[in-house]
C-alpha cells in the first residue's frame, strides 16, 4: 500500500513538471511569434499577415510544440497513445479493409499457431523423465537376421554383463511389455503392463505420485506380487483414494498388492514410444516386478526385452556406442548355436520416439510458413493500396510540417493493430482446429493428443503478430519515406507513387502465385499417392470382424489351449449369419510379426533366408476371404502340432519355386535337419507389415504347429469372423461366447479389416490432409490478393478506361485489357513457381507412394487449377471495368 501511495505521488510530481515545462515553452513560443510579428509590422505588413508570416516562418505552432515535445523525450508514450486513438479511428472508418486485412492474417497465424502448438507438444515439450537427453536405448543387430536393427535387445546374458562391465552408463534397465486380463468389478479388461527390474524407475528418473516405486527386494522370488499402477487406472479403480495403497488387483486371476501411483504423465512405455513394440499396448497401466531365475541371467538367446540406459555426465551417444561395440564383441564368443555375430547399436531415447515424426513436422512447418507468407503479401497489397488513397492526406500532413519518420512510424502503429487482431483471431481459428484435431489423430504420432495453447504457443502467436505486422506494414511506410512533396504540389497527388505501388504490387502477386504453385504441386503429389495406397489389393476382405483373445497362465498346456480355440471356433461359427470363423496368430496390418528361417528343398538356399511365418485354423482363409490360387488348404485333421503340411503365398512360390510346381515341395523350419512340411496349397498374396511395402515370402503352419508350452505368461490369437452381420452385432456375440467359455478373460482389439486398412493408411490421410487444406487456403489468399489488386487496378484507371471507351473502345476490349494483366501476372508466377516446385517436391521423395516427385500429370492439373481460379478472380474487377460510364469517368479527377 505504501508502494503504491509513493508511486502515485511520484506520477503527481512528475506530470506538474511536465505541465509546467509545456507551460514555460509556450509561453517562450509565444514571445517568438510576437517579436516576429512587430518584424513584420516594422517591415509595412498588416498585423494579421504578420502574424501568419510569423507562424511559417516558427513552422506552425503545433509542429513546434510537437518537435519540441519529441526533443524533450517526456511524451513518448503520449506519442504512441497518439498513434493508437489516431489509428484507430482510421481503422474503424474503413470497417471492409480492416476486417478483410485481419481475417488475412488470421489464416495465417492460426495456421502458423496450429501447427506450432503439434510441434510443441511433439517435439519441444519436456518429456515426462528426468533428463530425457540423457536416456538410450541398446539394440543388438545382427546382419543375418533381415530385420531391423532396433527390433533385437541384448539377451539377459549379454545385459547384465554390460551392466557390470560398462563405463559409459550411469544406470542401466531392462523390462519386458505384457497384456493381462484384469478383473475389475465383475467384468474382465485386457490391460497393457510392463515387467520391470529395480532399474527401471531409477534409470528413467521418474518417481511414483503416491507410495514407491519398484526395488531389488521386489525383483526376488516370493516377494513379486507387487505392482505400481498408473495415474488414470488409479481413478478408473480407485477414484483417486489414497486408500489404494495396500489394495489389490487381480491378474490372469492372480492378485497383486498396490504400492505406488505414477504421476498423470506417466505411461511408458507408450506404443510410440518403440519402434517394434507389442500391437496390444497403446500405454501401459501396471508395472510388475521382472524376477528372473539366474538360469534366465545367463541366457544368451535374444528375447523379448527392451534395454534402456542412462549416459553418464559427459559421455556421448558416439563413446558408448564405442564401448559397446567392444564388449558385444567379446560377449559375442560366449553366444553358441545360430546365436553369434550379435552387434551393438546405441540410439537417443528422444530419437527412436520422435525421429519418424521429424520429418512430417518439418514438411508441415514449411507448409505452414509459406501460407504466413502468403497471408503477409496479401496483407502487404492490402495496405499498399490504402497508403495509396492516403496520399493526398499524407502529403498535406507532410506540407504542414509532420515528420517523415512520425508518419511511418503511424502507418506501422496500424499494421501493428490489425496483426495482434489478427493473431487474437487466429488464436481461436488454432483453438478451433485442436477440436477437430482427435478427429484427424493417426494414433502413431507421439503425443499429438496433448497438443494445447499454453503460455509458450501464445508467446510464440504474438511474436508471429509482431513479425507478419512487421513485414506486411513495412512497404507502406517505406513509401512514405519515399515521399517527394516537390513532385506532390505539382501533381495535386500521387501518381506516380501510385504506380510505383502497382508494381510492388504486382511483384507481390507474383511471388504469391509461385509458393501456391508449390503447396498445390505438393498437396497434388500426396493426394496422388494416397489415392494409390487405398487402390493398393490388400488380399483380403475388409468387413471380416477381428479381435484378439489371450490365455492366461490357467491354460497351461498346448492342448488346452488348442481345444479352447476350437471351441470358440466351434461356438461362434454356429450363429446364425456367420459365414466363418477362424483364428491365426498375426493379423494383416496389425503390427503383429511373426517371421524365422527356413530351407526349401532343391532349392540354392541360404543361411540366413527368412520369410514370414502364419499358424491358421483351415477356416481362416475362408473368414479372411484369402482365395486359393492351387492345391488345397488344412484339413481339420492336420490342426495340430504333428502336421507336416504347408501352406504359401504366391510370392513365396514365384520366388522359390519358379519354374516348378509348388505342390508337393518341401519346406523345413531352420536348417535341413529340421523335419520336412509338404506344401499343400497356394493363396494369394496379402499385404501383412504395410500397405506400401512389397509382400513378403508367407509360410502358413497348421494352428497348434507353434510351441504351446506351458512357460508362456499369455498366449494371445486373433479370431477373423465373416458374417452377413453388422460389426457390432458380431462383437456382442463373440463377447457372449466367451463369457460363456470363460468369463475371466478379456477380448481386445476389435476392428473389422477395414478400420485396420485404415489404420494402415492414417499417417499418410493426415499429412494428405493437411498438406491440402494449407494449399487450398493459400489458393484462397492469392486469388483474394490477385481480386484486390486488379479492383484497385480499375478504381485507379477509371478516368483512363473512360476515355479509352468515349473514344471508341469496346466494352470486350476493356475486359480483356483487365484480364490480360492478370494473365500476365499468373503467368510470370506459374513459370516462378513451376521452377520452385522441382525444385522444393524433391524434399517429399520419401514421402511419395506410386508416383515421381516431378510428375507432369500433377504439375499440369496444378497449373490449370489456378489459372482458371486466378482467372475467374479477375473476371469481376474486369466486368466493372468494362460497365464504367464514359461521361461519368471524364468528369472525374
Amino acid at each position: 500500500m505504501a508502494l503504491r501511495k509513493l508511486r502515485a505521488l511520484w506520477m503527481r510530481l512528475r506530470g506538474q513538471a511536465a505541465a509546467q515545462d509545456v507551460s514555460e515553452f509556450d509561453e517562450e513560443l509565444a514571445a517568438h511569434v510576437a517579436l516576429h510579428t512587430e518584424d513584420g509590422i516594422r517591415a509595412g505588413l498588416s498585423e494579421e499577415e504578420a502574424r501568419r508570416q510569423a507562424l511559417v516562418r516558427l513552422g506552425g505552432v503545433e509542429q513546434t510544440r510537437q518537435a519540441w515535445r519529441e526533443r524533450r523525450g517526456l511524451p513518448w508514450l503520449e506519442s504512441v497513445l497518439q498513434d493508437i486513438r489516431y489509428g484507430w479511428r482510421t481503422l474503424r472508418r474503413t470497417p471492409g479493409f480492416t476486417l478483410t486485412a485481419v481475417l488475412t492474417l488470421a489464416l495465417g497465424i492460426g495456421a502458423c499457431t496450429a501447427i506450432f502448438s503439434l510441434v510443441n507438444a511433439v517435439l519441444i515439450r519436456s518429456l515426462p523423465y528426468g533428463d530425457p537427453e540423457r536416456l538410450v536405448y541398446l539394440f543388438a543387430p545382427n546382419p543375418h537376421l533381415k530385420l531391423p536393427p532396433e527390433i533385437i535387445c541384448p539377451s539377459y546374458g549379454d545385459f547384465y554383463d554390460i551392466k557390470r562391465e560398462n563405463k559409459s552408463f550411469a544406470d542401466l534397465t531392462a523390462y519386458e511389455q505384457a497384456t493381462f486380463n484384469l478383473a475389475t468389478q465383475g467384468a474382465v479388461q485386457r490391460v497393457g503392463a510392463a515387467r520391470v527390474d529395480e532399474n527401471f524407475f531409477s534409470t528413467l528418473q521418474s518417481a511414483p505420485e503416491l507410495g514407491r516405486a519398484l526395488g531389488i527386494d521386489d525383483n526376488e522370488p516370493g516377494h513379486d506380487k507387487v505392482a505400481v499402477i498408473s495415474h488414470s487406472l488409479w481413478l478408473a479403480m480407485f477414484a483417486g483414494s489414497a486408500d489404494a495403497l495396500g489394495q489389490t488387483v487381480q491378474l490372469n486371476g492372480v492378485s497383486y498388492r498396490i504400492v505406488g501411483v505414477m504421476p498423470p504423465d506417466f505411461g511408458y512405455p507408450f506404443s510410440s514410444d518403440l519402434p517394434y513394440g507389442n500391437p496390444h499396448i497403446k500405454a501401459t497401466n501396471i508395472w510388475l516386478p521382472l524376477v528372473l531365475t539366474p538360469q534366465q541371467k545367463q541366457d544368451r538367446e535374444p528375447g523379448g526385452d527392451v534395454t534402456v540406459a542412462r549416459l553418464r555426465p559427459g559421455v556421448s551417444i558416439k563413446q558408448a556406442q564405442a564401448e559397446m561395440s567392444s564388449i558385444m564383441a567379446r560377449l559375442d564368443r560366449l553366444h553358441g548355436g545360430v546365436w553369434r555375430d550379435f552387434g551393438a547399436l546405441v540410439e537417443s531415447f528422444t530419437g527412436i520416439s520422435l525421429g519418424p515424426v521429424w520429418p512430417l513436422m518439418r514438411l508441415l512447418l514449411g507448409a505452414v510458413l509459406i501460407v504466413l507468407l502468403i497471408a503477409c503479401g496479401n496483407a502487404a497489397n492490402l495496405l499498399l493500396a490504402r497508403a495509396s488513397g492516403r496520399m493526398r492526406e499524407l502529403g498535406v500532413r507532410a506540407a504542414l510540417g509532420a515528420g517523415r519518420g512520425r508518419m511511418m512510424r503511424q502507418l506501422l502503429t496500424e499494421s501493428l493493430m490489425i496483426g495482434l487482431a489478427g493473431g487474437a483471431a487466429g488464436v481461436v481459428l488454432a483453438y478451433l482446429f485442436l477440436r477437430v484435431l482427435p478427429y484427424l489423430d493417426p494414433g502413431n504420432i507421439p503425443r499429438l493428443n496433448e497438443a494445447s495453447l499454453d503460455t509458450r504457443v501464445l508467446l510464440f502467436t504474438v511474436l508471429v503478430s509482431l513479425l507478419t505486422s512487421v513485414l506486411a506494414g513495412i512497404l507502406p511506410a517505406l513509401s512514405v519515406a519515399r515521399l517527394d512533396l516537390t513532385d506532390f504540389m505539382k501533381t495535386n497527388g500521387a501518381r506516380g507513387l501510385a504506380g510505383g505501388h502497382s508494381r510492388v504490387q504486382s511483384i507481390l502477386i507474383v511471388a504469391q502465385a509461385a509458393m501456391v504453385v508449390v503447396l498445390l504441386a505438393g498437396a497434388g503429389l500426396f493426394i496422388r499417392s494416397y489415392i494409390n495406397v487405398e487402390s493398393i489389393d490388400t488380399g483380403f476382405s475388409q468387413s471380416t470382424v477381428t479381435m484378439n483373445i489371450a490365455l492366461d497362465n490357467r491354460y497351461g498346456g498346448g492342448q488346452q489351449r488348442r481345444e479352447f480355440f476350437t471351441n470358440l471356433i466351434a461356438r461362434l461359427s454356429a450363429l446364425p449369419g456367420v459365414r466363418a470363423v477362424g483364428a491365426v496368430n498375426s493379423l494383416p496390418l496389425s503390427n503383429s510379426e511373426s517371421v524365422g528361417f527356413f530351407t526349401v528343398s532343391g532349392y540354392a538356399n541360404q543361411k540366413d533366408q527368412m520369410a514370414q511365418i502364419r499358424e491358421a485354423t483351415p477356416s481362416y482363409f475362408s473368414a479372411m476371404n484369402i482365395p486359393l490360387t492351387a492345391g488345397r488348404l488344412f484339413t481339420d485333421a492336420e490342426d495340430s502340432d504333428s502336421s507336416v503340411v504347408a501352406v504359401i503365398n504366391q510370392s513365396f512360390a514365384k520366388q522359390y519355386f519358379a519354374g516348378r510346381d509348388p505342390i508337393g515341395g518341401k519346406i523345413s523350419q531352420g536348417d535341413q535337419d529340421a523335419h520336412w512340411n509338404t506344401v499343400v496349397g497356394v493363396v494369394a498374396d496379402v499385404r501383412h507389415t504395410s500397405l506400401e511395402e512389397p509382400v513378403a515370402p508367407q509360410i502358413y503352419y497348421p494352428f497348434g504347429h507353434a510351441d504351446w508350452g506351458s512357460n508362456a505368461i499369455a498366449v494371445s490369437r486373433y479370431i477373423a469372423v465373416r458374417s452377413a452381420l453388422p460389426a457390432a452385432v458380431v462383437t456382442a456375440e463373440v463377447r457372449a461366447g466367451l463369457k460363456s467359455i470363460d468369463p475371466n478373460l478379456a477380448v481386445t482389439d476389435i476392428h473389422t479389416m477395414g478400420d485396420l486398412v485404415s489404420q494402415a493408411s492414417a499417417r499418410r490421410r493426415f499429412q494428405t490432409s493437411m498438406l491440402t487444406a494449407f494449399a487450398f487456403i493459400a489458393l484462397a489468399l492469392a486469388l483474394v490478393g490477385l481480386y484486390g489488386l486488379m479492383a484497385y487496378s480499375v478504381s485507379r484507371r477509371t478516368q483512363e478506361l473512360g476515355i479509352r471507351m468515349a473514344l471508341g473502345a469496346q466494352r470486350i476490349d476493356v475486359m480483356l485489357l483487365v484480364i490480360r494483366k492478370a494473365a500476365w501476372l499468373l503467368g510470370f508466377g506459374l513459370a516462378a513457381g513451376l521452377g520452385c516446385a522441382w525444385a522444393a517436391t524433391r524434399v517429399l521423395k520419401s514421402f511419395l507412394f506410386g508416383v515421381g516427385e516431378h510428375d507432369p500429370l500433377t504439375l499440369l492439373t496444378v497449373c490449370g487449377v489456378l489459372a482458371a481460379c486466378g482467372l475467374m478472380a479477375a473476371f469481376l474487377p474486369a466486368r466493372r471495368a468494362a460497365s464504367i460510364d464514359p461521361m461519368q469517368a471524364l468528369r472525374t479527377e
